[in-house]
């Protein structure tokens, strides 16, 4: 018991020591946090897809054909819609083209011509088919008049421009009712459809689809880096208190 007694008394007297041995110290340290702050975003979202049949602005109709489609150099027409639509607050817009079901329309081309900045494609001159014939290589050719010959000249100038043609569409590779043409950006286009004598038009309705521009501004969270001082207190030695004085 008396050894238990100074044990306690030991232990006691170490921990006065040591209490005594130390002191407080106060250190100002630079602590580094982060807030949420928030700033004001512009954006431009797809609005709702809306859709409407467009009405013509202008027809024409031709005895001309595409030099690709074979079947129709032995005959065809070719009928030449065009329209126009108001794109200045359509964010994306596209046409789809409702196919005639009819039999007699399976032999046809379609091709959709940009003319924005063109205007309408002009009437072919009076003196249109009254021109001669001759043959050539072997071939007889149908020789136009030099009003008719300027006209095509124009025309064909348009339809085989790259930059100008948005699509085309043969018979003999595609089987679906609908053709849908990407026309983002287009004001004025065509739709010209190359057919067998007789057969009629083959697109019954153009249908414009698109989606306007929606724009606001929202907040959005960022993450700031900030510091701040702070003063801590800590037990140190005495002597490093007063060495570091």
């Amino acid at each position: 018991m008396r050894q238990l007694s100074l044990l306690f008394t030991f232990i006691i007297i170490n921990c006065l020591v040591f209490s005594l041995s130390c002191m407080s110290k106060q250190t100002v340290v630079t602590e580094t946090y982060y807030e949420t702050e928030y700033k004001t975003e512009t954006y431009v979202e797809t609005g709702q897809e809306q859709s409407m049949y467009l009405a013509p602005a202008w027809t024409r109709h031709a005895w001309i054909y595409f030099g690709s489609l074979e079947w129709a150099k032995t005959g065809s027409e070719s009928y030449i819609v065009g329209y126009e639509i108001d794109t200045a607050k359509l964010s994306k817009s596209r046409i789809r083209l409702v196919l005639s079901s009819r039999p007699q329309a399976s032999l046809w081309g379609i091709a959709v011509i940009n003319l924005t900045g063109l205007g309408p494609i002009t009437e072919q001159p009076p003196e249109s088919g009254s021109g001669g014939e001759t043959v050539v290589e072997g071939e007889i050719k149908y020789v136009p008049k030099p009003g008719e010959q300027r006209w095509l000249d124009d025309f064909n100038a348009i339809v085989t421009d790259p930059s100008k043609v948005l699509s085309f569409t043969r018979s003999d590779e595609y089987y679906e009712r609908d053709i849908t043409v990407d026309v983002t950006g287009v004001e004025e286009f065509a739709v010209i459809s190359c057919v067998p004598p007789l057969t009629g038009a083959v697109v019954e309705r153009v249908q414009l689809i698109w989606s306007d521009e929606v724009t606001g501004d929202r907040l959005v969270p960022y993450q700031v880096e900030k510091q701040k001082t702070v003063t801590k207190i800590e037990k140190v030695p005495f002597w490093e208190v007063i060495f570091s004085k």
